[in-house]
């Protein structure tokens, strides 16, 4: 669907929103202790609530087993949220393993768009065929189904069953049981959620609920990817049905970019401990933006839906900025490498709900160019000297011509707004 589509798909659910304020769909109430809600069948490791006091400890025991299975070189990977710029992640990926500096990654975090790419990338380049189609095939420009007036009765001003339908044929019984075993050699893949009800991040281990192994396991690894790119308002939300001592009850689940552009609770959770730190082998973190971090200018009509998508983009850049420092403290302190990568705003052809396939392919097949010949990772110190990481915004230094590295814009923008 092209931008027009999604306006007026999200203006006429807006023209009549007064008329459904009292319309809400029944459901169960939340459980009354987030952290100790069981899904049925499957063990309570399964995921972390960012509310459990418990959470870095049970987080510093995934570091260390996770790196107890390093092959040489201890790598971590985490992907951000961005919708349909997801296509840049993927294209990177592609390319870095077309340039044979593609890592086996002991770690891989996703939130959102992020989220879907992470299983791909945690089983290596041997899946980059389903990884490609999953962002350049068709069938990725028809998941924005508007509603009608059928979202003034459910939540969501698109349907989700595209989505669904699109994760559920992905989500294969061969790829859980390729996560299972991955997972049974010590390697971790956590996938973000919001839990709304509680406000809370969620962080699933993917290799856990795989492990189950099954349909119930594969069902529940497509919803958890499922509600993690769930934007709310855009799609429906997911329901877990869970018990706690024996009491049933339901949460509400939405995009884990709600909480974080990038997965930050284990971080933040072992920041903040007191105890000392795992025994870790160094290594290197790579985080994947899929966004800018700096802005274009570029006038905003002033109509309601092109404000709100604005905001939200606005939001999202600013957020993972913020997030940066956090990753730097924390790399800096288990003597991780960090580099992380982004798309320049020169080099940004497409915004978050743009799903045109020919801007999903012109973005993947760009990022797979520039992986491809190196020039993709870049050091908070390459970016912004000694200055920190804000502000970095300036209008006219967002034109300069590129380095004559040949690296991307974007990078020499943040680092000469900085200075």
């Amino acid at each position: 669907m092209n931008g027009g589509g999604i306006m007026k798909g999200l203006m006429l659910v807006m023209a009549f929103a007064l008329l459904s304020g009292c319309v809400t769909p029944p459901r169960a109430d939340p459980p009354p202790s987030p952290a100790a809600a069981l899904l049925n069948g499957f063990p309570s490791t399964i995921r972390l609530n960012a509310g459990d006091p418990e959470i870095s400890g049970a987080v510093a025991q995934l570091m260390a087993r996770a790196s107890a299975s390093a092959d040489g070189s201890f790598d971590i990977l985490s992907l951000s949220g961005g919708g349909a710029r997801g296509a840049f992640g993927a294209g990177s990926l592609v390319g870095l393993a077309r340039a044979g500096k593609r890592p086996q990654y002991e770690i891989v975090t996703g939130v959102s768009a992020g989220a879907l790419i992470a299983p791909f990338a945690f089983l290596g380049a041997r899946w980059d065929p389903q990884l490609t189609a999953a962002f350049t095939d068709a069938q990725s420009t028809t998941l924005m189904s508007p509603r009608g007036l059928g979202a003034l009765f459910s939540p969501g001003i698109f349907s989700g069953k595209p989505l669904r339908a699109r994760v559920d044929q992905y989500v294969t019984m061969e790829l859980v049981d390729a996560v299972a075993r991955e997972s049974r050699r010590g390697r971790i893949l956590l996938v973000q959620t919001t839990d709304l009800d509680a406000q809370a991040a969620v962080l699933w281990n993917m290799g856990e609920i795989a492990e189950v192994g099954g349909e119930a396991a594969r069902a529940l690894f497509r919803d958890v990817l499922l509600a993690s790119s769930s934007v709310p308002g855009v799609f429906p939300p997911v329901m877990f049905n869970v018990e706690t001592n024996g009491q049933q009850s339901q949460e509400m689940h939405v995009d884990g970019g709600v909480v974080s552009s990038f997965v930050l609770t284990p971080l933040i959770a072992l920041l903040w401990r007191d105890e000392p730190d795992p025994q870790i082998v160094p290594g290197n973190l790579f985080i994947i933006l899929n966004g800018p971090l700096a802005a274009k200018l570029k006038a905003t009509p002033r109509n309601t839906v092109p404000i709100i998508s604005r905001s939200f983009e606005t939001s999202q850049m600013h957020q993972a900025r913020a997030s940066l420092a956090i990753v730097t403290e924390f790399a800096r302190r288990r003597d991780l490498k960090f580099q992380f990568t982004f798309i320049p705003s020169d080099f940004d052809a497409s915004g978050s709900l743009d799903l045109g396939q020919e801007e999903l392919t012109s973005l993947f097949n760009d990022a797979v160019t520039k992986a491809a010949t190196g020039e993709i990772w870049w050091s908070v110190d390459e970016l912004i000297g000694s200055n920190g990481l804000a502000p970095w915004i300036d209008v006219e230094q967002a034109i300069i011509p590129e380095k004559k590295s040949g690296k991307s814009r974007g990078a020499m923008e943040v680092k000469e707004m900085a200075e």
